[in-house]
């Protein structure tokens, strides 16, 4: 289970590569319950894969979110349909999953992609990834799935520029919520350069991501923060998400936001966000500095950044998933 880290990254990629050049056709998915960094992935890795020529089936168990669709104007990813689909991904080749700790992240796709002979890449930046890939390719520092995408695709020696460009973009953007986290070796500084000289609109890019909500979003906003919890004089927030099989790609919007500027006031020390949907009980935890959610995270099963990590709790209750997850980052903010 080795990291493509300074030491390891070079043998990997060349792994990487290998595979998908010997590699005719492929399927391509990320995890359900979009958000940016799974969608920009998903784009910019499938793209590319078209450029060098290859068969690609590129597909999601939810769709591209609107807030996204520009990334996907000829429906390069699509909706799965079994009846349609599942021959053709047993036939691939080769199986590119992207931002997912592990298979059961696909959903419906899940099953599918075990029983398919194909090879698995597996792509991705989680603390908890299982390593469930024939080959993987992830390191828990990444700013995001979406760095290590650009690493293959400048591996493969495809022009990160265009579509390319704007879906590594927006999944650095989006999963290190306004570049506020950065990786701790600045690789992604260099990406986002690099970007720039393939010719994105920052400006462009930003106003679709983050400037394009619904009407209702400030109302909706502060009707969930208005549900937030405060102890030990609001050092601590937490607030639960309604229950639902998923949350959509605007309900994490909020959820998102929200956490933001829970930890804009000066007293609050780390917020978490917690949802129960089919998988089990989703958890988000941001902090300062001073407060090592990551290690919390880590405590009740997932993992992440000092800063910003999560967990999926599964076999447990809201309320038992609160209280452990909870008591994690009390015992953190105590050290």
């Amino acid at each position: 289970m080795k990291q493509a880290d300074k030491q390891n990254k070079d043998a990997l990629l060349a792994d990487v590569v290998g595979l998908i050049r010997s590699s005719s056709r492929f399927a391509v998915f990320s995890h359900e319950e979009p958000d940016g960094d799974a969608i920009g992935s998903q784009v910019a890795i499938s793209a590319a894969l078209k450029q060098l020529g290859k068969g690609v089936l590129s597909l999601r168990t939810d769709p591209v979110p609107p807030a996204l669709d520009f990334l996907n104007p000829d429906n390069l990813i699509r909706e799965y349909v079994p009846s349609e689909d599942d021959a053709a991904i047993r036939g691939a080749e080769t199986i590119i999953v992207v931002d997912s700790s592990d298979l059961f992240r696909l959903g419906d796709l899940a099953g599918v992609a075990k029983d398919s002979p194909a090879a698995i890449l597996n792509i991705d930046h989680h603390r908890d990834n299982t390593f469930f890939g024939d080959v993987n390719y992830v390191r828990w520092s990444a700013g995001g799935a979406a760095e290590l995408i650009y690493e293959v695709v400048r591996a493969l020696e495809v022009p990160v520029e265009g579509r390319i460009a704007q879906g590594i973009y927006v999944g650095l953007s989006t999963d290190t919520v306004g570049f506020r986290y950065i990786d701790p070796e600045g690789n992604m500084l260099e990406v986002i350069r690099d970007l720039i000289r393939g010719g994105i609109d920052i400006e462009n890019l930003q106003e679709k991501i983050y400037c394009n909500q619904p009407d209702t979003y400030l109302e909706d906003l502060s009707s969930l923060q208005r549900t937030v919890n405060y102890e030990n004089g609001g050092s601590l927030a937490w607030f639960t998400m309604f229950k639902s099989d998923y949350l959509s790609f605007y309900q994490r919007e909020l959820a998102s936001e929200t956490l933001r500027q829970l930890l804009s006031v000066k007293r609050t020390r780390a917020a978490v966000m917690l949802h129960e949907e089919k998988a089990g009980v989703e958890v988000w935890l941001r902090s300062k500095k001073d407060v090592d959610v990551g290690r919390a995270a880590l405590a009740v099963g997932g993992g992440g950044h000092h800063t910003a990590a999560g967990a999926l709790i599964r076999g447990k209750s809201l309320e038992e998933a609160t209280a452990v997850t909870l008591a994690a980052v009390r015992e953190e903010m105590g050290k």
